[in-house]
């Protein structure tokens, strides 16, 4: 059966609209659309570079397109981050001295943008964070060495949101609340308290929690 040109036409639309928009998966940004950056490389020790009051990059007095380099004492690359017009664009990737890969974060329009990830040395995912135009967003998880969870948090509009529970290295719980649109939280700060909290700070000291 012979497919209609139209429809063909429509999906491509589709498909097209989806690249450029980036996909959106439980309020996290996982695909974006990248400027195109010039193959152009220099390591970040070269004179000719600096950054100006507002942070854009520039070399010999011209914002920067092109890929800084961080090398070792070996002369192997350690960090690799990518610049359009003086400000981060695309995958900042940073490696172990062993060559493994650390933590790969991706930029755009210098501002964190999509799934920011991390690993320890022998390849045990350390965090998974996302991002959209610089704020939190969705789900933030990491983990301890073992691959046992450290903690499992969610934001909304660059704020924490809805559930969040955190973990002891020995796999007891050690915060399990929720935060609420009033900015109130409720549920387990600490070990022994189940409480509501309503404070300024958007962070808690996982190992303080609240004390009886």
């Amino acid at each position: 059966m012979r497919v209609p040109f139209l429809f063909l036409l429509c999906s491509l639309f589709l498909a097209l609209s989806w690249y450029e928009g980036g996909e959106e998966h439980d309020g996290a940004v996982v695909g974006a659309a990248e400027k195109q950056i010039p193959n152009t490389q220099l390591v970040s020790t070269h004179e000719g570079l600096r950054k100006d009051s507002s942070g854009v990059l520039l070399y010999r007095e011209v914002p920067y397109s092109g890929y800084l380099l961080d090398l070792d004492s070996e002369g192997q690359v350690i960090l690799r981050q990518g610049y359009f017009e003086g400000r981060l664009e695309g995958e900042i990737l940073a490696y172990y001295a062993s060559g493994a890969l650390w933590f790969k974060r991706p930029y755009r329009d210098g501002q964190k943008h999509g799934a920011h990830m991390a690993w320890y040395e022998d390849g045990q995912m350390k965090f998974l964070y996302h991002f959209d135009q610089g704020k939190s967003v969705g789900n933030h998880k990491e983990w301890y060495p073992d691959g046992s969870l450290f903690q499992d948090l969610n934001y909304q509009d660059g704020r924490p949101f809805g559930p969040q529970k955190i973990w002891r290295s020995d796999g007891k719980i050690r915060a399990n609340y929720v935060i609420r649109e009033n900015g109130k939280r409720y549920g387990l700060m600490g070990i022994k308290r189940c409480t509501k909290i309503d404070g300024e700070k958007e962070e808690i000291d996982p190992y303080k929690g609240v004390e009886n």
